[in-house]
């Protein structure tokens, strides 16, 4: 292809990244807006971005164009499904604008209020970078915009712990990157290319170096999951960030992680390779044991939910293993179940720190028998119940997808490995059970009596997110 070949490829390439183009406009006029009105109050810029997310949604649900092209020289993919999950990550980002204009109020002016919405953008560019991208340059350097305001939010109260946190946080995401990167080269020497496709070229894909490429890309991806062993980072970070800046690392960079590897596998092909899937499933299984086992003796929710991210780890590589539209569909509804999930619970913990000081399970006990607690009290109930993978909530039908996924695995390959993880994994939902109920159980403790004032902007939005988990129990269509 010749140069002119090639500028005109970008530029039939340039409608397809209109979100991305409007989100940078955005991040660079508040910025300007912030740096204007240094001395005022900071709140309408959250509504500002709030603003720009809802117009990107909306862009993205009914204007944007799909194409099954490789864009930008085979540097990015915008498929139907890369738009859908766009759109999941703009509303993880439209949770946390929400939660921020919502927990500040209009008369208290604090420091760092546009730093927020900046670094957030950011982290959001890089969602979207990672859901396109295809191939391994792209890739890494949208997981790094992605990590780096990470590594800030960590560190925004400006305390020892936190400052300890993010110092930890960064470490683990340095080496992981630089394990990436190993891998990529490794891989760009095999097959000559970078992008994902060169993969599925290469003639001995069960040579050792091959596999360690393959294993080397992967684990910059498994520390944006939380998932072992690139996992040791989650607690403390889960622990000393903005309960915010946890609602958001919890969820929308597993979101985009989840989606390029899936991509990688599927059109790699690489999980053809039995040691590749090795790999995988015993990610998955240590995820899930570390995860749900040090879970079980956490008595601070923020703690608690920082080892349950790790469990929901190992499920969701369980359904990258499988590569059919199966399991697409499967990780799609799962990932959305566990999103507004996460989202519920955090909003909890956060009006519990700011009413009672502290994150503990004994705080909460016995909040639940007041009257304002009809309209949030089931709707955590729910959230829970849809964490462990039970009826009626979505985080049922999303585990089930999940399970289903890896059953036609072992179905069509007849290895028994497939079925002792299905196995293990049901074990792993089991064990949930023992902590996630602790939330509902102190909630409604009848031995104490509680009250906990909650926010009025933020005590019907938890009531919408458990009403929609199990609205999507109910009738899943709406967003397969």
């Amino acid at each position: 292809m010749d140069l002119l070949s090639k500028l005109n490829n970008i530029i039939e390439s340039l409608p397809y990244l209109f979100s991305e183009g409007w989100l940078t406009l955005a991040l660079i006029v508040l910025l300007t807006l912030d740096l204007c009105y240094s001395n005022g109050n900071k709140r309408m810029l959250y509504v500002l971005a709030i603003i720009t997310v809802i117009v990107d949604i909306i862009y993205l649900a009914f204007f944007a164009i799909p194409s099954f092209d490789q864009l930008m020289m085979f540097t990015i993919v915008n498929t139907s499904w890369s738009i859908k999950l766009k759109i999941l990550v703009d509303f993880c980002a439209l949770l946390l604008f929400y939660q921020l204009w919502a927990r500040h109020p209009k008369s208290q002016h604090e420091k760092g209020e546009g730093e927020w919405i900046v670094l957030a953008l950011g982290m959001l560019i890089g969602g979207h970078v990672l859901i396109i991208a295809n191939d391994f340059v792209l890739a890494i350097l949208a997981m790094e915009l992605i990590s780096l305001p990470s590594y800030l939010l960590t560190a925004f109260k400006n305390n020892k712990i936190g400052t300890e946190a993010a110092i930890k946080y960064f470490i683990f995401g340095a080496i992981s990157t630089a394990i990436t990167i190993y891998g990529a080269s490794l891989m760009y020497g095999l097959t000559g290319g970078v992008d994902l496709q060169s993969a599925a070229t290469f003639a001995d894909q069960n040579s050792v170096l091959f596999m360690l490429a393959v294993i080397f890309i992967v684990i910059g991806f498994l520390f944006k999951l939380g998932a072992f062993p690139m996992h040791v980072w989650v607690p403390d970070v889960y622990q000393s960030a903005p309960i915010e800046a946890v609602a958001f690392f919890s969820t929308m960079p597993k979101v985009a992680s989840t989606i390029f590897l899936y991509r990688f596998f599927y059109f790699s092909e690489v999980c053809n390779n039995p040691y590749i899937s090795y790999f995988l499933l015993l990610a998955a299984l240590f995820s899930m044991f570390i995860g749900n086992l040090s879970a079980l003796y956490q008595k601070g929710m923020r703690r608690l939910m920082g080892y349950s991210s790790i469990a929901g780890a190992g499920f969701i590589l369980i359904g990258i293993v499988n590569i059919n539209d199966m399991s697409s569909y499967a990780l799609y509804y799962f990932l959305w179940a566990y999103v507004i999930g996460n989202f519920a619970i955090f909003y909890f913990i956060g009006e519990v720190e700011d009413q009672t000081g502290d994150d503990r399970l004994e705080s909460i006990k016995g909040i639940g028998w007041t009257n304002a607690s009809l309209i949030w009290g089931p709707a955590i109930v729910v959230s829970a119940i849809s964490l462990i993978g039970l009826p009626p909530a979505a985080g049922f039908t999303g585990k089930l997808l999940i399970f289903s996924s890896l059953w036609d695995l072992y179905m069509s390959n007849s290895e028994i490995y497939y079925a002792i993880v299905m196995v293990l994994g049901l074990l792993n939902t089991a064990i949930s059970i023992a902590y996630y109920i602790k939330i509902p159980f102190n909630i409604y403790h009848r031995k104490e009596k509680g009250n906990i004032t909650f926010n009025p902007y933020i005590t019907p939005l938890i009531f919408i997110l458990g009403l929609s988990l199990f609205i999507l129990f109910i009738i899943p269509s709406i967003i397969l």
